[in-house]
C-alpha cells in the first residue's frame, strides 16, 4: 500500500521546454534520451547539483567539458543567465494535481536541482507549501540516478521502499528506484503523472 508519493520536477511538473535548449548547453544534436543521459553523466552537472560548486564555476566547467576550450568571461556570463531561466514555469494543472493527492498520502519532491533554480521553483513558481517533504539534490549532496539519494530519502521518511511511489521523466532514474524495491514509473507532464496516480487510487 502506497504511503508516499515522490515527484520529480523537470518535465513532470515543471516545463523545461524543447530538447534543443539542453542540446545547446551540451553543444550536441542528440535525441532527448541521449541528451539527458549525457547531462546526468556530466561531472560538472553532478558537482553543481550536489552543491559543491557555484553557478559561475559550473558554467565555466561545463562549457570547457563539452567544447574542450576555456570559455571567456562573457560566455560564462551568458550561460549563467540562460541556465537560470531554463525552467519555463509549471505545466498547466501541476499544483492542482499535487493538491488532489489524498490527504493521508505523504507528498514529496525528489529532484536533481541546484541553487540557481531552487528559489525560482519554490517562490516564483509557487511550489512551496504544496508538499510535505522537499528533497533537493543540492541539499542532500547526492543526485539521481545514484543509489544513495534514494536511500537517504527513504531513511528520512522512515518508509519501506515498496510503500513509496516515484515518478520521473528519465528511465535511468526509474531503474534505480525499481532496483531498491520502490514503485516507480516514467512519465512526462501532468497528464501522464495523473494517470499513474489514478492507477494507484491516490487522487481525491
Amino acid at each position: 500500500m502506497i504511503q508516499v508519493v515522490l515527484f520529480d520536477l523537470g518535465n513532470v511538473l515543471v516545463d523545461l521546454g524543447e530538447t534543443k535548449h539542453l542540446n545547446q548547453m551540451l553543444m550536441s544534436h542528440d535525441t532527448e534520451k541521449e541528451a539527458w543521459l549525457k547531462w546526468l553523466a556530466s561531472p560538472s552537472v553532478k558537482a553543481f547539483d550536489t552543491g559543491k560548486i557555484t553557478l559561475v564555476e559550473f558554467a565555466a566547467h561545463l562549457l570547457e567539458e563539452f567544447s574542450g576550450e576555456v570559455p571567456s568571461n562573457k560566455e560564462v556570463e551568458e550561460f549563467c543567465h540562460s541556465f537560470k531561466y531554463w525552467p519555463k514555469g509549471l505545466f498547466e494543472g501541476a499544483l492542482e494535481l499535487v493538491d488532489s493527492v489524498k490527504p493521508h498520502i505523504h507528498r514529496g519532491i525528489l529532484s536533481n536541482t541546484n541553487a540557481a533554480h531552487w528559489p525560482r521553483l519554490m517562490q516564483e513558481m509557487g511550489l512551496a507549501g504544496h508538499f510535505d517533504s522537499y528533497f533537493a539534490s543540492h541539499h542532500l549532496g547526492a543526485v539521481k540516478p545514484d543509489l544513495n539519494i534514494y536511500q537517504k530519502v527513504l531513511s528520512k521518511l522512515d518508509t519501506p521502499p515498496e510503500q513509496a511511489l516515484f515518478i520521473d521523466d528519465n528511465q535511468i532514474n526509474i531503474d534505480t528506484a525499481l532496483s531498491l524495491g520502490m514503485q516507480a514509473h516514467r512519465v512526462k507532464g501532468v497528464l501522464e503523472a495523473k494517470l499513474v496516480l489514478k492507477d494507484y487510487n491516490l487522487l481525491n
